[in-house]
């Protein structure tokens, strides 16, 4: 049974880092709700991840990362579009589909596949601090596939208790906002989905940017 310890707790860090390097699924909030979290590089772990939200064969893990500077690795040269908005909304609620690096080992569900990845940097500071220590995590939002990630850790831990290591209680999740997606392996860009983050102001970044009306 999962583990519930308060995010403010001293060893809260320390507890998932240890969750994640052993290869294990743990939950933590962020703005969109609560999210699960594996290290990127483990297969059999992003593989449990996929599992227990009963996801579509195929479908990749999302990938979170501590800093916009740690983008170098694992994406090929990124377009001027896609610096311009990194530097702008990163962190933030700003998801980029990006081309990941030919060199990376990893399968985020799709069996390397699909030629791009969606990657953010989060603004949470406890992700944020967590991601620096562990390095890219694979990601996806806490509950089943195609239904909103829960927002309350009581009831995230009755649901996905059993089969999950450790929650991380940052308390219910209120005002959840959605990130803006972005597809820049595209040329223009184009907004896939817009979220907390408007059309508007993603031109200010980069005015060519369009719309999928779709």
């Amino acid at each position: 049974m999962a583990e519930l310890m308060n995010i403010s707790h001293p060893a809260a860090i320390d507890c998932a880092l240890r969750e994640i390097r052993a290869g294990n699924v743990v939950a933590l909030p962020l703005e969109s709700g609560y999210i699960f979290a594996v290290d990127a590089f483990n297969r059999d772990a992003v593989s449990e991840l996929h599992l227990l939200r009963s996801d579509p064969p195929g479908q990749a893990a999302s990938v979170m990362i501590g800093d916009k500077t740690r983008i170098v690795g694992i994406v090929r040269e990124p377009s001027p579009a896609a610096q311009a908005l990194m530097e702008k909304f990163w962190p933030g609620l700003l998801t980029l589909y990006l081309r990941p690096h030919a060199a990376l080992s990893w399968d985020l569900g799709d069996e390397r596949i699909l030629d791009q990845i969606a990657v953010r940097v989060p603004e949470n500071q406890f992700a944020s601090r967590l991601l620096n220590e562990t390095g890219p995590l694979a990601v996806a939002g806490a509950g089943l596939a195609g239904r909103p990630a829960f927002t309350e850790p009581a009831l995230l831990h009755d649901v996905f208790g059993a089969n999950i290591s450790l929650i991380i209680d940052g308390g219910a999740v209120t005002n959840v906002a959605q990130s803006t997606v972005v597809d820049c392996t595209l040329t223009p860009p184009r907004i896939l989905r817009v979220g907390a983050i408007e059309q508007a102001s993603l031109r200010q970044a980069w005015p060519e940017i369009s719309q999928d009306l779709g």
